[in-house]
């Protein structure tokens, strides 16, 4: 069962607050926790802007969510997915919140999704900072962040030093495994100036591996 009228029409059933319907030259502008990201669209057709709360999908097993989701639409009613995190400061443990958060957001897309009467078509999901506190000059372990082998040393010190070192790995490889979807999603970090500011633009690409074009946000000079 679908809803009738047009996307623009069925976005009606989403508080006008909460979302903006953005065009080829529009900017999206992100802004949470400090930090604030403008995201040029140029090269896009559309795009959904959706502000992402935990209660959007009150009976969902975890009430944790990612702060915006951008819909760039393929037309037919299909739609990529890009989600952004907006965090001041990313250490080992705020990155494993992170990453809950930008997994359980798609969850909570996906229902959007089936109310609008969308196809997700891919999804993207990335996070913008300011400090990055898993940074590689900030090490704790001094040989080279090589996580340790064998059985895991017990003194507190060590065991952090593991936990940084994961961290740092799962921050760096670019994919996230997002065991609640199935498979691994493409992770991509924004870096913001000290006042907060990043700058994003939508480009097309075209991946070896696959017969379409598809977007994504990459960090602009400013």
């Amino acid at each position: 069962m679908r809803l009738p009228g047009t996307i623009e029409e069925r976005l009606d059933l989403i508080r006008v607050e909460r979302r903006r319907l953005l065009h080829g030259q529009d900017v999206a502008a992100l802004e949470d926790a400090g930090v604030h990201v403008e995201c040029s669209l140029d090269g896009a057709t559309s795009c959904i802007q959706l502000r992402l709360e935990p209660q959007d999908v009150q009976f969902l097993r975890e009430g944790v969510c990612a702060d915006f989701a951008l819909l760039l639409s393929r037309g037919d009613d299909v739609f990529e997915a890009h989600i952004v995190e907006l965090k001041k400061t990313i250490g080992d443990k705020d990155w494993a919140h992170v990453q809950k958060q930008l997994e359980w957001a798609i969850v909570r897309l996906m229902a959007i999704a089936g109310v609008l009467g969308i196809q997700i078509d891919r999804v993207t999901v990335y996070t913008a900072f300011c400090n990055d506190k898993l940074a590689r000059e900030r090490s704790p372990n001094l040989v080279n962040m090589k996580i340790p082998v064998g059985p895991p040393d017990t003194s507190a010190s060590d065991a952090s030093a593991r936990r940084w070192a994961e961290a740092r790995l799962s921050w760096e490889r670019g994919k996230l495994r997002m065991e609640v979807v199935g498979r691994d999603v493409e992770h991509r970090r924004i870096p913001a100036n000290e006042a907060g500011r990043a700058w994003v633009a939508c480009r097309s690409r075209s991946l070896p591996s696959e017969h379409e074009t598809n977007w994504i946000f990459e960090p602009v000079a400013k």
